[in-house]
């Protein structure tokens, strides 16, 4: 009857040490849908790619870095505050973000497949 009563105490303890932090609130017009969310970063990660094959200096790196950022968001036609939002949805619904990205690196994949081998 003991290991019962000191079980249930345990149990208790742990529930009242839970804390549940809300939700917190997302400007849903701002959030990229999943599908336009997938061929962004797909777009992103291939000039990330690009950008780490040059060779410059880091200060003209991070400038070009952010030209290639500015690009890809201008041919989306998105806005930064609408990424921002939209990564920082996406960053607390983490299985949401797992299957995005499960098609990006799909979609990496076959455009890694069709480039030539390198001699």
């Amino acid at each position: 009857m003991t290991k019962i009563l000191t079980g249930l105490l345990f149990i208790f303890a742990l529930g009242s040490c839970y804390h549940t932090t809300p939700d917190p609130s997302f400007d849903m017009t701002l959030v990229i849908p999943a599908d336009s969310m997938v061929t962004l970063l797909t777009d992103l990660h291939l000039a990330d790619g690009v950008i780490n094959t040059i060779k410059v200096k880091e200060k003209s790196l991070q400038h070009l870095s952010n030209e290639y950022f500015s690009a890809v968001l201008k041919k989306h036609k998105i806005g930064r505050d609408t990424f921002d939002e939209s990564l920082h949805y996406y960053a607390y619904h983490t299985e949401e973000l797992n299957k995005i990205y499960e098609k990006v690196i799909v979609n990496l994949s076959k455009i890694e497949s069709m480039v030539p081998p390198a001699e």
